[in-house]
Protein backbone atom coordinates (compact mmCIF):
# COMPACT_ATOMS: atom_id res chain seq x y z
CA UNK A 1 0.00 0.00 0.00
CA UNK A 2 1.29 3.39 -0.95
CA UNK A 3 2.22 5.53 2.01
CA UNK A 4 1.33 9.16 2.47
CA UNK A 5 3.11 11.70 4.62
CA UNK A 6 0.73 13.76 6.70
CA UNK A 7 2.41 17.00 7.71
CA UNK A 8 1.55 18.17 11.24
CA UNK A 9 3.52 21.34 12.03
CA UNK A 10 4.73 21.42 15.63
CA UNK A 11 4.35 24.57 17.64
CA UNK A 12 7.12 23.53 20.04
CA UNK A 13 9.94 21.02 19.69
CA UNK A 14 12.72 20.07 22.07
CA UNK A 15 15.70 18.86 20.08
CA UNK A 16 19.23 18.05 21.10
CA UNK A 17 21.17 19.22 18.03
CA UNK A 18 24.24 17.22 18.97
CA UNK A 19 22.30 13.95 18.62
CA UNK A 20 21.62 14.84 14.97
CA UNK A 21 25.33 15.07 14.09
CA UNK A 22 26.80 11.70 13.03
CA UNK A 23 29.87 10.49 14.88
CA UNK A 24 31.73 10.27 11.58
CA UNK A 25 31.04 13.89 10.61
CA UNK A 26 34.22 15.89 9.97
CA UNK A 27 33.12 18.79 12.18
CA UNK A 28 32.57 16.43 15.12
CA UNK A 29 36.10 15.09 14.69
CA UNK A 30 37.57 18.58 14.54
CA UNK A 31 35.48 19.70 17.53
CA UNK A 32 37.31 17.15 19.67
CA UNK A 33 40.72 18.72 19.00
CA UNK A 34 39.99 22.42 18.47
CA UNK A 35 40.19 24.79 21.45
CA UNK A 36 39.61 28.46 20.67
CA UNK A 37 38.91 29.66 24.21
CA UNK A 38 42.10 31.74 24.08
CA UNK A 39 40.78 34.08 21.37
CA UNK A 40 38.72 36.10 23.85
CA UNK A 41 41.83 37.13 25.77
CA UNK A 42 43.73 37.53 22.51
CA UNK A 43 41.19 39.99 21.07
CA UNK A 44 40.19 41.75 24.30
CA UNK A 45 42.14 44.91 23.41
CA UNK A 46 40.09 45.35 20.22
CA UNK A 47 36.88 46.07 22.17
CA UNK A 48 35.75 48.73 24.63
CA UNK A 49 35.08 47.43 28.17
CA UNK A 50 32.26 49.82 29.16
CA UNK A 51 30.72 51.20 26.00
CA UNK A 52 28.85 50.02 22.90
CA UNK A 53 26.71 46.99 22.09
CA UNK A 54 27.93 43.43 22.73
CA UNK A 55 29.86 42.14 19.73
CA UNK A 56 29.84 38.76 18.05
CA UNK A 57 31.73 36.30 20.23
CA UNK A 58 35.30 36.11 18.79
CA UNK A 59 35.24 32.33 19.19
CA UNK A 60 32.02 32.19 17.12
CA UNK A 61 33.71 34.31 14.46
CA UNK A 62 36.73 32.02 14.20
CA UNK A 63 34.58 28.90 14.17
CA UNK A 64 32.68 30.41 11.26
CA UNK A 65 35.99 31.04 9.50
CA UNK A 66 37.01 27.41 10.04
CA UNK A 67 33.78 26.27 8.36
CA UNK A 68 34.32 28.67 5.46
CA UNK A 69 37.85 27.47 4.72
CA UNK A 70 37.20 23.83 5.56
CA UNK A 71 34.40 23.53 3.02
CA UNK A 72 35.74 26.06 0.49
CA UNK A 73 32.88 28.57 0.87
CA UNK A 74 33.77 31.50 -1.35
CA UNK A 75 32.22 34.52 0.39
CA UNK A 76 30.95 35.73 3.76
CA UNK A 77 27.43 36.13 2.37
CA UNK A 78 27.39 32.53 1.14
CA UNK A 79 28.80 31.36 4.49
CA UNK A 80 25.95 32.97 6.44
CA UNK A 81 23.39 31.46 4.07
CA UNK A 82 24.86 27.98 4.56
CA UNK A 83 24.96 28.31 8.35
CA UNK A 84 21.29 29.37 8.34
CA UNK A 85 20.17 26.00 6.95
CA UNK A 86 22.92 23.57 8.06
CA UNK A 87 22.41 22.00 11.49
CA UNK A 88 26.00 20.69 11.69
CA UNK A 89 27.36 24.18 11.10
CA UNK A 90 25.10 25.62 13.81
CA UNK A 91 26.18 22.95 16.28
CA UNK A 92 29.89 23.51 15.61
CA UNK A 93 29.55 27.27 16.04
CA UNK A 94 27.39 26.98 19.14
CA UNK A 95 24.14 28.41 17.78
CA UNK A 96 20.74 26.94 18.54
CA UNK A 97 17.99 26.60 15.94
CA UNK A 98 16.45 29.84 17.17
CA UNK A 99 19.64 31.95 17.27
CA UNK A 100 20.20 34.43 14.48
CA UNK A 101 23.22 33.99 12.25
CA UNK A 102 25.62 36.98 12.33
CA UNK A 103 25.37 39.29 9.34
CA UNK A 104 28.00 38.92 6.64
CA UNK A 105 28.95 42.60 6.84
CA UNK A 106 29.91 42.11 10.49
CA UNK A 107 32.38 39.38 9.51
CA UNK A 108 34.13 41.77 7.12
CA UNK A 109 34.46 44.48 9.78
CA UNK A 110 35.75 42.01 12.37
CA UNK A 111 38.35 40.67 9.92
CA UNK A 112 39.58 44.16 9.15
CA UNK A 113 39.65 45.05 12.85
CA UNK A 114 41.70 42.04 13.89
CA UNK A 115 44.14 42.25 11.01
CA UNK A 116 46.91 39.84 10.17
CA UNK A 117 48.43 39.53 13.65
CA UNK A 118 45.40 37.89 15.32
CA UNK A 119 45.06 35.28 12.57
CA UNK A 120 48.80 34.64 12.80
CA UNK A 121 48.50 34.01 16.54
CA UNK A 122 45.60 31.59 16.02
CA UNK A 123 47.63 29.63 13.46
CA UNK A 124 50.67 29.51 15.75
CA UNK A 125 48.60 28.38 18.75
CA UNK A 126 47.36 25.42 16.72
CA UNK A 127 50.94 24.54 15.75
CA UNK A 128 52.01 24.81 19.40
CA UNK A 129 49.20 22.47 20.41
CA UNK A 130 50.43 19.95 17.83
CA UNK A 131 53.93 20.36 19.22
CA UNK A 132 52.79 19.80 22.81
CA UNK A 133 50.85 16.70 21.76
CA UNK A 134 54.00 15.26 20.18
CA UNK A 135 52.65 15.42 16.64
CA UNK A 136 55.32 17.88 15.49
CA UNK A 137 58.93 16.91 16.14
CA UNK A 138 60.41 19.76 14.14
CA UNK A 139 63.55 17.85 13.13
CA UNK A 140 62.88 17.44 9.40
CA UNK A 141 61.24 20.33 7.57
CA UNK A 142 59.98 20.23 3.99
CA UNK A 143 59.63 23.57 2.19
CA UNK A 144 57.96 24.54 -1.07
CA UNK A 145 55.99 27.37 -2.68
CA UNK A 146 52.95 27.59 -4.92
CA UNK A 147 51.31 30.32 -6.97
CA UNK A 148 47.93 31.76 -5.99
CA UNK A 149 46.06 33.71 -8.65
CA UNK A 150 45.20 37.25 -7.57
CA UNK A 151 41.67 38.59 -7.69
CA UNK A 152 42.64 41.00 -10.47
CA UNK A 153 42.62 41.06 -14.26
CA UNK A 154 45.39 41.84 -16.72
CA UNK A 155 43.16 44.65 -17.95
CA UNK A 156 43.79 46.42 -14.62
CA UNK A 157 47.49 46.86 -15.43
CA UNK A 158 48.48 50.52 -15.76
CA UNK A 159 51.87 52.09 -16.38
CA UNK A 160 53.89 52.96 -13.30
CA UNK A 161 54.64 56.58 -12.66
CA UNK A 162 58.25 57.64 -13.10
CA UNK A 163 58.47 58.54 -9.42
CA UNK A 164 57.60 54.95 -8.45
CA UNK A 165 60.67 53.34 -6.81
CA UNK A 166 59.84 50.03 -8.56
CA UNK A 167 59.74 51.62 -12.02
CA UNK A 168 62.46 50.64 -14.48
CA UNK A 169 62.61 50.86 -18.25
CA UNK A 170 63.37 47.51 -19.87
CA UNK A 171 66.50 47.10 -21.94
CA UNK A 172 66.25 46.02 -25.57
CA UNK A 173 67.21 42.40 -24.89
CA UNK A 174 64.60 42.18 -22.10
CA UNK A 175 61.60 43.42 -24.04
CA UNK A 176 61.06 40.29 -26.11
CA UNK A 177 60.47 38.28 -22.92
CA UNK A 178 57.57 40.53 -21.98
CA UNK A 179 55.66 40.45 -25.28
CA UNK A 180 52.76 38.02 -25.15
CA UNK A 181 49.32 37.60 -26.61
CA UNK A 182 46.07 37.05 -24.70
CA UNK A 183 43.03 36.55 -26.90
CA UNK A 184 43.20 39.19 -29.61
CA UNK A 185 45.35 41.58 -27.58
CA UNK A 186 49.10 41.78 -27.83
CA UNK A 187 50.51 43.07 -24.58
CA UNK A 188 53.89 44.55 -23.71
CA UNK A 189 53.85 44.82 -19.94
CA UNK A 190 56.12 43.80 -17.09
CA UNK A 191 56.35 44.24 -13.33
CA UNK A 192 59.02 46.89 -13.89
CA UNK A 193 56.81 49.07 -16.11
CA UNK A 194 53.22 48.28 -15.06
CA UNK A 195 51.22 47.63 -11.89
CA UNK A 196 47.65 46.48 -11.24
CA UNK A 197 45.35 49.35 -10.29
CA UNK A 198 42.98 47.04 -8.37
CA UNK A 199 45.59 44.93 -6.52
CA UNK A 200 49.00 46.67 -6.52
CA UNK A 201 50.60 43.96 -4.34
CA UNK A 202 50.10 41.23 -6.97
CA UNK A 203 52.78 40.49 -9.58
CA UNK A 204 52.76 39.42 -13.19
CA UNK A 205 53.98 35.82 -13.39
CA UNK A 206 54.84 33.71 -16.42
CA UNK A 207 55.66 30.09 -15.65
CA UNK A 208 56.09 26.95 -17.68
CA UNK A 209 52.73 25.32 -18.42
CA UNK A 210 51.13 28.37 -16.82
CA UNK A 211 49.36 31.23 -18.60
CA UNK A 212 50.64 34.68 -17.72
CA UNK A 213 48.55 36.21 -14.93
CA UNK A 214 48.67 38.26 -11.75
CA UNK A 215 49.64 36.10 -8.79
CA UNK A 216 50.79 35.85 -5.21
CA UNK A 217 53.15 33.21 -3.93
CA UNK A 218 52.51 31.05 -0.85
CA UNK A 219 55.60 29.67 0.92
CA UNK A 220 54.85 26.66 3.17
CA UNK A 221 56.97 24.67 5.60
CA UNK A 222 55.79 21.22 6.72
CA UNK A 223 56.93 18.82 9.43
CA UNK A 224 58.04 15.74 7.51
CA UNK A 225 56.72 13.25 10.06
CA UNK A 226 53.13 14.45 10.53
CA UNK A 227 52.65 16.77 7.51
CA UNK A 228 51.57 19.51 9.92
CA UNK A 229 52.12 22.94 8.37
CA UNK A 230 54.56 24.82 10.60
CA UNK A 231 54.82 28.04 8.61
CA UNK A 232 52.94 29.81 5.80
CA UNK A 233 54.11 33.07 4.34
CA UNK A 234 52.72 35.10 1.46
CA UNK A 235 54.69 37.29 -0.94
CA UNK A 236 54.20 38.84 -4.34
CA UNK A 237 54.39 36.38 -7.20
CA UNK A 238 57.75 37.73 -8.38
CA UNK A 239 59.61 36.99 -5.11
CA UNK A 240 61.94 34.02 -5.55
CA UNK A 241 61.79 31.05 -3.17
CA UNK A 242 65.51 30.97 -2.37
CA UNK A 243 65.29 34.50 -0.93
CA UNK A 244 62.53 33.45 1.49
CA UNK A 245 63.62 30.06 2.86
CA UNK A 246 66.49 31.13 5.20
CA UNK A 247 64.42 33.81 6.92
CA UNK A 248 61.41 31.49 7.34
CA UNK A 249 63.54 28.72 8.85
CA UNK A 250 65.14 31.27 11.16
CA UNK A 251 61.64 32.38 12.18
CA UNK A 252 60.63 28.82 13.08
CA UNK A 253 63.80 28.31 15.08
CA UNK A 254 63.01 31.41 17.12
CA UNK A 255 59.24 30.98 17.46
CA UNK A 256 58.86 27.25 18.07
CA UNK A 257 62.43 26.29 19.11
CA UNK A 258 62.43 23.44 16.59
CA UNK A 259 65.53 21.19 16.70
CA UNK A 260 65.82 21.30 12.89
CA UNK A 261 68.46 18.94 11.48
CA UNK A 262 67.28 18.51 7.87
CA UNK A 263 65.74 20.74 5.20
CA UNK A 264 64.15 19.18 2.10
CA UNK A 265 63.16 21.33 -0.88
CA UNK A 266 63.13 21.31 -4.68
CA UNK A 267 65.71 22.80 -7.02
CA UNK A 268 64.08 26.23 -6.93
CA UNK A 269 65.86 26.68 -3.59
CA UNK A 270 69.18 25.28 -4.81
CA UNK A 271 71.36 28.38 -4.63
CA UNK A 272 74.78 28.88 -3.07
CA UNK A 273 73.77 31.39 -0.33
CA UNK A 274 71.13 28.96 0.97
CA UNK A 275 73.63 26.10 1.21
CA UNK A 276 76.11 28.29 3.06
CA UNK A 277 73.47 29.62 5.45
CA UNK A 278 72.22 26.17 6.46
CA UNK A 279 75.73 24.78 6.78
CA UNK A 280 76.56 27.55 9.24
CA UNK A 281 73.39 26.67 11.18
CA UNK A 282 74.39 23.01 11.30
CA UNK A 283 71.38 21.95 9.19
CA UNK A 284 71.83 19.31 6.50
CA UNK A 285 70.11 20.15 3.21
CA UNK A 286 68.50 17.88 0.63
CA UNK A 287 68.07 20.52 -2.07
CA UNK A 288 69.24 19.75 -5.63
CA UNK A 289 71.15 22.38 -7.55
CA UNK A 290 69.09 24.85 -9.52
CA UNK A 291 71.66 24.94 -12.31
CA UNK A 292 75.00 23.12 -12.18
CA UNK A 293 76.26 23.30 -15.75
CA UNK A 294 76.98 27.03 -16.16
CA UNK A 295 80.28 27.62 -17.94
CA UNK A 296 80.70 23.97 -18.89
CA UNK A 297 81.40 22.60 -22.35
CA UNK A 298 81.51 19.00 -23.43
CA UNK A 299 84.41 18.49 -21.03
CA UNK A 300 82.87 19.13 -17.65
CA UNK A 301 84.20 21.72 -15.26
CA UNK A 302 84.75 18.86 -12.85
CA UNK A 303 87.72 17.78 -14.98
CA UNK A 304 89.36 21.17 -14.38
CA UNK A 305 91.39 21.27 -11.15
CA UNK A 306 91.06 24.38 -9.00
CA UNK A 307 94.27 25.75 -7.50
CA UNK A 308 93.00 27.50 -4.38
CA UNK A 309 96.33 29.05 -3.41
CA UNK A 310 96.88 30.80 -6.75
CA UNK A 311 93.18 31.21 -7.60
CA UNK A 312 93.31 29.52 -10.99
CA UNK A 313 92.08 26.42 -12.81
CA UNK A 314 94.19 23.75 -14.49
CA UNK A 315 92.74 22.16 -17.64
CA UNK A 316 93.23 18.46 -18.61
CA UNK A 317 96.18 19.53 -20.83
CA UNK A 318 97.94 21.22 -17.86
CA UNK A 319 97.26 24.77 -19.02
CA UNK A 320 95.88 27.40 -16.65
CA UNK A 321 92.72 29.49 -16.68
CA UNK A 322 93.03 32.79 -14.82
CA UNK A 323 90.40 35.20 -13.42
CA UNK A 324 89.18 37.24 -16.35
CA UNK A 325 86.28 39.32 -14.96
CA UNK A 326 84.00 39.56 -11.95
CA UNK A 327 80.30 39.34 -12.64
CA UNK A 328 77.12 39.94 -10.62
CA UNK A 329 76.71 38.31 -7.18
CA UNK A 330 80.45 37.77 -6.85
CA UNK A 331 80.71 35.17 -9.65
CA UNK A 332 84.17 34.98 -11.23
CA UNK A 333 84.90 34.09 -14.83
CA UNK A 334 88.13 32.19 -15.55
CA UNK A 335 89.55 32.17 -19.07
CA UNK A 336 92.39 30.41 -20.85
CA UNK A 337 95.16 32.84 -21.86
CA UNK A 338 98.10 32.32 -24.15
CA UNK A 339 96.22 30.94 -27.14
CA UNK A 340 96.58 27.31 -26.05
CA UNK A 341 93.02 26.41 -27.10
CA UNK A 342 93.74 27.14 -30.79
CA UNK A 343 96.21 24.27 -31.09
CA UNK A 344 94.77 21.98 -28.42
CA UNK A 345 93.96 18.41 -29.51
CA UNK A 346 90.84 18.46 -27.31
CA UNK A 347 89.46 21.66 -28.85
CA UNK A 348 86.57 19.95 -30.63
CA UNK A 349 85.46 18.11 -27.49
CA UNK A 350 86.10 21.00 -25.09
CA UNK A 351 84.67 24.09 -26.77
CA UNK A 352 80.97 24.29 -27.70
CA UNK A 353 79.95 24.18 -31.36
CA UNK A 354 78.65 27.73 -31.41
CA UNK A 355 81.44 29.24 -29.30
CA UNK A 356 82.14 32.91 -29.93
CA UNK A 357 85.53 32.90 -28.24
CA UNK A 358 88.59 30.91 -29.17
CA UNK A 359 89.41 30.09 -25.57
CA UNK A 360 87.72 27.97 -22.90
CA UNK A 361 86.30 29.64 -19.81
CA UNK A 362 84.55 28.48 -16.62
CA UNK A 363 82.61 30.25 -13.90
CA UNK A 364 83.21 30.00 -10.17
CA UNK A 365 80.53 30.90 -7.67
CA UNK A 366 81.59 32.41 -4.29
CA UNK A 367 79.75 29.42 -2.76
CA UNK A 368 81.37 26.94 -5.15
CA UNK A 369 82.63 24.65 -2.38
CA UNK A 370 79.10 24.12 -1.12
CA UNK A 371 77.82 23.62 -4.66
CA UNK A 372 80.45 20.96 -5.37
CA UNK A 373 79.46 19.06 -2.22
CA UNK A 374 75.79 19.08 -3.19
CA UNK A 375 76.62 18.02 -6.75
CA UNK A 376 78.16 14.83 -5.37
CA UNK A 377 75.51 14.19 -2.74
CA UNK A 378 72.52 14.61 -5.07
CA UNK A 379 73.59 11.53 -7.01
CA UNK A 380 73.17 9.25 -3.96
CA UNK A 381 70.07 7.11 -3.55
CA UNK A 382 69.37 8.50 -0.05
CA UNK A 383 69.30 12.05 -1.41
CA UNK A 384 66.89 11.02 -4.17
CA UNK A 385 64.62 9.27 -1.67
CA UNK A 386 64.33 12.50 0.29
CA UNK A 387 63.23 14.32 -2.85
CA UNK A 388 60.56 11.68 -3.53
CA UNK A 389 59.34 12.13 0.04
CA UNK A 390 59.07 15.88 -0.50
CA UNK A 391 57.05 15.46 -3.66
CA UNK A 392 54.08 13.59 -2.26
CA UNK A 393 54.06 15.12 1.21
CA UNK A 394 54.00 18.85 0.49
CA UNK A 395 52.72 18.94 -3.09
CA UNK A 396 49.82 16.81 -1.93
CA UNK A 397 49.02 19.52 0.64
CA UNK A 398 49.02 22.17 -2.06
CA UNK A 399 46.68 20.07 -4.19
CA UNK A 400 44.37 19.57 -1.22
CA UNK A 401 44.38 23.30 -0.42
CA UNK A 402 43.56 24.30 -3.99
CA UNK A 403 40.93 21.68 -4.70
CA UNK A 404 39.13 21.61 -1.34
CA UNK A 405 39.93 24.90 0.40
CA UNK A 406 39.89 27.38 -2.51
CA UNK A 407 43.56 28.37 -2.39
CA UNK A 408 43.75 28.34 -6.17
CA UNK A 409 42.61 31.97 -6.23
CA UNK A 410 42.85 34.77 -3.67
CA UNK A 411 39.56 35.55 -1.92
CA UNK A 412 40.58 39.12 -1.18
CA UNK A 413 42.86 41.84 -2.51
CA UNK A 414 46.03 43.05 -0.89
CA UNK A 415 48.95 41.12 0.57
CA UNK A 416 47.71 41.41 4.16
CA UNK A 417 44.35 39.80 3.41
CA UNK A 418 45.95 37.12 1.24
CA UNK A 419 48.18 36.33 4.23
CA UNK A 420 45.03 35.93 6.36
CA UNK A 421 43.71 33.47 3.77
CA UNK A 422 46.96 31.48 4.00
CA UNK A 423 46.81 31.36 7.80
CA UNK A 424 43.24 30.08 7.83
CA UNK A 425 43.83 27.56 5.04
CA UNK A 426 46.87 26.16 6.86
CA UNK A 427 44.93 26.12 10.14
CA UNK A 428 42.07 24.00 8.80
CA UNK A 429 44.52 21.61 7.14
CA UNK A 430 46.33 21.21 10.46
CA UNK A 431 43.04 20.63 12.29
CA UNK A 432 42.14 17.88 9.82
CA UNK A 433 45.45 16.14 10.45
CA UNK A 434 45.15 16.61 14.20
CA UNK A 435 41.71 14.99 14.22
CA UNK A 436 42.90 12.09 12.06
CA UNK A 437 45.99 11.48 14.22
CA UNK A 438 43.92 11.80 17.40
CA UNK A 439 41.42 9.24 16.12
CA UNK A 440 44.26 6.89 15.17
CA UNK A 441 45.79 7.27 18.64
CA UNK A 442 42.45 6.51 20.34
CA UNK A 443 41.94 3.39 18.21
CA UNK A 444 45.48 2.21 18.92
CA UNK A 445 45.08 2.71 22.67
CA UNK A 446 41.75 0.80 22.64
CA UNK A 447 43.43 -2.04 20.80
CA UNK A 448 46.25 -2.27 23.33
CA UNK A 449 43.85 -2.06 26.27
CA UNK A 450 41.88 -4.98 24.82
CA UNK A 451 45.18 -6.82 24.37
CA UNK A 452 45.97 -6.28 28.07
CA UNK A 453 42.58 -7.68 29.03
CA UNK A 454 43.16 -10.82 26.95
CA UNK A 455 46.86 -11.17 27.83
CA UNK A 456 47.46 -9.61 31.25
CA UNK A 457 51.17 -10.47 31.24
CA UNK A 458 51.92 -8.95 27.84
CA UNK A 459 54.51 -6.13 28.09
CA UNK A 460 54.26 -4.70 24.57
CA UNK A 461 51.09 -2.63 25.24
CA UNK A 462 52.63 -1.28 28.46
CA UNK A 463 55.73 -0.20 26.58
CA UNK A 464 53.57 1.56 23.97
CA UNK A 465 51.33 3.36 26.46
CA UNK A 466 54.28 4.58 28.51
CA UNK A 467 56.07 5.84 25.41
CA UNK A 468 59.08 3.54 25.78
Amino acid sequence: MQGRNNVHPQLFAYIDIERLIPETHLLRKIHKVVDLSFVRDLTKSYYCDDNGRPSIDPEVFFRMQIIAYLYGISSDRKLCEEIQVNIAYRWFIGLSLEDEVPDHSSLTRIRDRFGEEVFKEVFERVVEKCQQAGLVKGKKIIADATLVEADASLDSMVRREEGDPDFRELKNHERRYHDFKTGKKKRKISNQTHVSSTDPHSSLVSYRNWHRSLCYKAHFSVDAGSRIITDCHGTTGARHECQILPERIDYQLRRFKFPITEIIADKGYGRGPSYTYFREKGIRTYIPLHKDNIGEGRISRGEFTYDRRNDRYRCPQNHFLYPYEKMEQGIKRYRMVGGHCKSCVLKDSCLPDNHQHRARFVYRNPHQDEIDRVKKRQQTEYFKSRLRERKWKIEGLFGEAKENHRLRRAKYRGLQKVQIQLYMTATVQNLKRMSALFLLLVKTMKYHIETLKREPFSTAPLLYLTGV
